[in-house]
């Protein structure tokens, strides 16, 4: 699946170090990189997103973020001027539940929108969708309630023939990316990668599915060794519970 790196480009690093964390996320194999933009001002924001799209070029995918941090003016009038970096996406310019300004965002700019990580259930999602809120819809699993509900929100983006970036947890979310339908995004972050003894695999731009049973990953010894207590309950057979800390 293809798939992007944000971990790179938090507003908190100075903008040689998102340069530099853009090589090498790309030399790791992923395909493209996403920046955090939606500083007070918005001129920052222009100069970082024009340093970045110079030194990847015209061809690598560029994705901006805004955590919500725009009103609708500002998103519509910034919005504009970022239409020259021919962004693969602008994500969350608006407050997370404001359906109908990412909606008026939507049809009004060329470079498409995404939204809907903060959403918590199928039926918010439901409610985007349902407005035109959202060129790229970015469900999050665990955040929605897992798997079948997420499955939902799939159907959904699918019968209105929108693309699919789910956000965070790529463990979870390459396998469903994979199932969908339409164009797809996995968003690669490597915090979590302590948990598990397997890697997933990256070359030319995309993120491979692995083979192994259910979703090819177990828990490492590092981990385990977290666990800093353990009780025991009864409910109808005694059990040992390991209570992470």
């Amino acid at each position: 699946m293809p798939c992007y790196n944000t971990s790179g480009g938090f507003l908190s690093a100075p903008i040689e170090q998102v340069l530099d964390n853009a090589d090498a996320a790309l030399a790791r194999g992923i395909g493209g990189i996403k920046i955090k933009v939606g500083q007070p001002d918005t001129t920052a924001d222009l100069r970082r997103v024009q340093a970045v799209r110079e030194h990847l070029g015209a061809d690598t995918a560029l994705m901006v973020d805004a955590n919500q941090q725009w009103d609708r003016a500002t998103a519509q009038r910034f919005g504009r001027t970022l239409e020259q970096f021919r962004l693969t996406w602008i994500e969350e310019p608006l407050d997370a539940h404001d359906a109908e300004g990412h909606a008026a965002l939507a049809a009004s700019l060329d470079t498409p929108v995404a939204t809907g990580e903060m959403l918590t259930s199928a039926e918010e999602h439901t409610r985007l969708i349902d407005a035109g809120a959202a060129d790229f819809v970015q469900p999050d699993a665990p955040r929605v309630g897992g798997i079948t509900p997420f499955l939902r929100v799939m159907a959904l983006a699918d019968h209105k023939a929108l693309s699919l970036a789910p956000h965070f947890a790529m463990e979870v979310h390459l396998h469903l990316a994979a199932s969908y339908p339409g164009t797809a995004w996995v968003e690669h972050f490597e915090w979590l990668e302590p948990l598990f003894n397997e890697r997933l695999e990256l070359s030319e731009g995309r993120m491979r599915v692995p083979d192994r049973p259910g979703l090819g990953l177990s828990l490492s010894d590092r981990a385990a060794a977290w666990t800093v207590d353990r009780c025991e309950f009864s409910v109808t057979d005694r059990a040992a519970v390991a209570v992470p800390g």
